[in-house]
């Protein structure tokens, strides 16, 4: 905080996530420019990022005017080089270093280990927290739930991750596991290793001392989340309980045995965890939500349903067939039109300049000899999560294509299915909605760890996801494949319509398919920080280029976390928030792709337009959001 200013001057009363360090500068340092400094660690927003608080300070531009400051990051610091070493002495002893890193929710898919597809982090790890994860040598922690004489246990497997390397020979590993153990072959302390360390790390111990092998061995054995474990200069052995090592062993690195491959769960967390107590295989009613896992992962692109079979007996997306038969519907994607070079004025332009309508959408990119991959969705009207102005959101059991499945007594997962009213505007609501998730880059639906500045606010904020993550928009086919899509065929009458009950239409819904989130919030409960954390969801979605047009408390949902941890051991006291419904959102790069001004520099005039518009909106959207949110004595 600058010095001269009081606490209430700044908003700090009632706050916890506060950036408060001043570093001293270097009285012969350089001024530092606006926008000219070294980046340092950031989110891919290009936002401002500190992995604690404290790693988030002011600094002066001017070493001679100290109360003219700026924020700057840790990772900043050290590129600069000013008096870092001394202040790492001081604030950050002992505290490595790191770049932001993903968050994984809690895992509730799954796919063999060993298929041909697997990602990495693999289907099913669990987030072991930055301790571990930001290692380049951990374990991942595989979901492996089971049932043992009745009881259920969450279990796990362990799985190599890889790690980074310079050389031209890419890394399968840094642990190797060991396929063919036998007593003819190398053996720790009497017994085959499971695990061989990868090449890189062979060359990195090569030349060392026996001391300083023996303590990369110890760091890296440390690094692995997994407290079983004795390790030599050539692999790895995992004990089990109770199988203590001989302490004259040559082996470099030993730890103590751990029962947390093993926890026990109570009948409230298996019931989180999709396990049933009694072990026995339920009735397979899959229209049921019941001990079904809500998914919270990504899924990615190459595991999308291509076609979704939609089992609607009583016809909630509106269809006159019988209702005993599934409905098949495809999905289809809208393509974001690509920037061109920015401009003198600020604004890119779009490469592919063209009326861009409701309609413009496309099938995704596929590979023409493989399978399309086949979901099932499950509709019923008591499964109905909510209902806004245009739409009905169900919660709906999702069977996933195969080969990917969940753990769940079906295999299958819950989702939040959102259908348009029968009415002309709904369903281009809905086409526009699609849109705007279409435009969300992937890394605004993902958590990171750590902390972001987001100007004008600047107190710090969890880099939490703008938005619930897309499973995809799926249309409606006949039985020749083709699409049932009467908004394209009526896009000129839908927009003489302005959605009243004139409006209303006897089509078949299109289906957006999304993450469900949880309630809208209630601001008067929350504190400064849980409010200021809502806002600067619409800080960074105006980062983006996108205004929501309808900021309302309704549209802002939390739900109990943190998400990496199983459902039983969330609170809201560390509450998860989303920002939903963008059927009315307003999208730059869509914008400009609708400008048809052929004459460059009238181009460039209407672009500038375009971009101040948009720019006022969300200027009264953030007026908006601060009165929502009641954020009126923030201080920002």
């Amino acid at each position: 905080m600058p010095a001269g200013d009081s606490d209430e001057d700044f908003g700090f009363v009632g706050r916890t996530r506060v950036v408060s360090m001043i570093v001293d500068r270097d009285p012969d340092g350089p001024f530092l420019e606006k926008d000219k400094g070294p980046v340092g660690n950031r989110t891919p927003s290009g936002l401002l990022w500190g992995h604690e608080l404290n790693e988030l300070f002011f600094i002066p531009r001017d070493p001679g005017i100290p109360g003219y400051v700026t924020m700057w990051s840790r990772s900043m610091l050290k590129i600069l080089g000013e008096r870092y070493d001394e202040l790492e002495k001081k604030h950050w002893q002992k505290v490595p270093l790191v770049s932001p890193r993903i968050i994984r929710p809690w895992p509730v898919l799954k796919l063999p280990i060993d298929h041909p597809a697997q990602i990495d982090p693999p289907f099913g790890a669990i987030d072991e927290g930055c301790e571990f994860e930001h290692s380049e040598c951990m374990l991942y922690r595989i979901r492996a739930d089971g049932h043992f004489n009745g009881r259920p246990k969450l279990l796990s497997k362990k799985v190599p991750s890889r790690c980074p390397s310079d050389s031209s020979t890419p890394c399968t590993g840094r642990l190797i596991r060991n396929d063919s153990p036998d007593d003819s072959g190398p053996t720790l302390q009497g017994l085959p290793y499971e695990f061989f360390w990868c090449e890189h790390f062979r060359a990195e111990l090569e030349g060392k001392s026996h001391d300083d092998i023996a303590d990369l061995v110890a760091k890296t054995v440390y690094a692995m989340s997994e407290s079983s474990v004795i390790a030599d200069r050539i692999g790895v052995r995992l004990f089990k309980k109770g199988a203590v090592p001989d302490p004259s062993s040559a082996s470099y690195a030993t730890s103590t045995p751990s029962t947390s491959q093993e926890k026990h769960v109570d009948s409230e967390a298996a019931e989180a965890m999709d396990l049933d107590m009694t072990g026995e295989k339920p009735a397979a009613n899959l229209f049921s939500t019941k001990g079904l896992p809500k998914l919270e992962e990504a899924i990615p692109e190459a595991f999308l349903p291509d076609i979704l079979l939609v089992h609607d007996p009583d016809r909630t997306t509106h269809h006159a067939s019988d209702p005993n038969e599934p409905i098949k519907y495809r999905r289809v994607v809208y393509p974001v039109p690509q920037l061109g070079v920015e401009g003198a004025s600020g604004v890119k332009t779009a490469e592919n300049e063209g009326s861009q309508s409701p309609t413009d959408y496309v099938l995704p990119p596929r590979d023409s000899e493989a399978e399309e991959r086949v979901a099932h969705l499950h509709l019923k009207q008591e499964n109905r999560l909510g209902q806004g102005n245009h739409s009905f959101v169900y919660q709906a059991p999702l069977t996933l294509p195969s080969p990917l499945s969940a753990y769940s007594p079906t295999g299958q997962v819950t989702v939040a299915a959102k259908l348009a009213f029968p009415r002309y505007s709904a369903h281009a609501l809905l086409h526009n909605e699609a849109r705007a998730y279409s435009a969300f880059p992937e890394h605004a639906q993902h958590e990171y760890c750590g902390y972001n500045i987001i100007p004008p606010c600047y107190f710090p904020v969890p880099v939490v996801p703008i938005a619930p993550k897309f499973y995809g928009f799926y249309l409606p086919v006949d039985k020749d494949g083709k699409f049932v899509d009467e908004l394209a065929l009526h896009e000129k009458e839908h927009r003489r319509y302005s959605g009243g009950e004139s409006g209303r239409v006897p089509w078949i819904s299109p289906i957006l398919l999304m993450e469900e989130c949880g309630e809208p919030v209630k601001p008067h409960k929350f504190t400064m920080d849980q409010r200021t954390e809502c806002f600067s969801l619409i800080l960074r979605l105006h980062e983006l280029g996108i205004t929501q047009n309808s900021f309302y408390v309704r549209n802002i949902l939390i739900q109990p976390g943190p998400l990496s941890m199983p459902p039983s051991m969330r609170s809201f006291k560390t509450p998860s928030f989303r920002i939903i419904d963008f059927g009315r959102a307003r999208v730059l790069t869509y914008l400009l792709a609708d400008v048809k001004e052929t004459d460059p520099d009238k181009r460039k005039e209407a672009y500038q337009c375009v971009a101040r518009q948009l720019h006022s909106e969300m200027h009264e959207e953030e007026k908006q959001a601060r009165d929502q949110l009641l954020l009126e004595f923030c201080q920002f």
